[in-house]
């Protein structure tokens, strides 16, 4: 991906008003998004998770036009953080939304979950997961923002948060290792 060059010129036209500017920075923003609802809703078997996909980068589709009609990110971090918000919001949405939705019982004291047929609770594991990366410390999770969420490697996130690779190195472990706590080493189902 080419990140400098190309995003700082939809950058420089959006902000002198270019809509189809926008357009170009809301599409490098919704692919990410769509491989990210698809992994968290890997677990339908059939054409719901299409469906269910797509409604996803439509309701971020809505929020990044509405985010960028009021934002107009200056740098190229502003942009991918911006995204990543809006994305980390929409999945999150979603899997409050789907996972509360569905009928899980639960037997005896063990609280174990007796719906064979989905899986809310991994639904809601992602929902915390999307949660506590928006309670990151500012600088673990713009990096986190820009690996896991917007899909940078590390030299592209060193080159757009103006940091060198060690930094950013540094900042990806911290901010697993403080998800790790505060998700006492659960990660959400893959």
């Amino acid at each position: 991906m080419e990140t400098t060059p190309s995003l700082r010129k939809l950058l420089d036209q959006n902000l002198a008003g270019d809509d189809s500017a926008r357009e170009g920075l809301i599409q490098r923003a919704l692919e990410k998004c769509r491989q990210h609802a698809h992994r968290m809703l890997n677990w339908q078997n059939d054409l719901r998770k299409i469906d269910a996909t797509d409604d996803v980068v439509q309701k971020a589709l809505i929020r990044m036009h509405q985010a960028l009609a009021k934002v107009k990110p200056t740098t190229s971090a502003e942009f991918f953080g911006l995204a990543a918000r809006q994305t980390r919001w929409v999945l999150g949405d979603l899997a409050r939304e789907v996972g509360s939705s569905k009928a899980v019982t639960f037997t005896g004291d063990d609280l174990q979950p007796t719906d064979p047929a989905g899986k809310p609770e991994s639904l809601l594991a992602w929902a915390d997961f999307h949660k506590q990366v928006e309670e990151l410390p500012e600088e673990p999770r713009e990096t986190f923002d820009l690996l896991f969420y917007q899909g940078l490697t590390q030299p592209e996130a060193a080159e757009v948060l103006g940091v060198s690779l060690r930094t950013v190195k540094s900042r990806w472990q911290r901010a697993r290792l403080l998800l790790r706590d505060r998700l006492q080493g659960e990660w959400p189902d893959v």
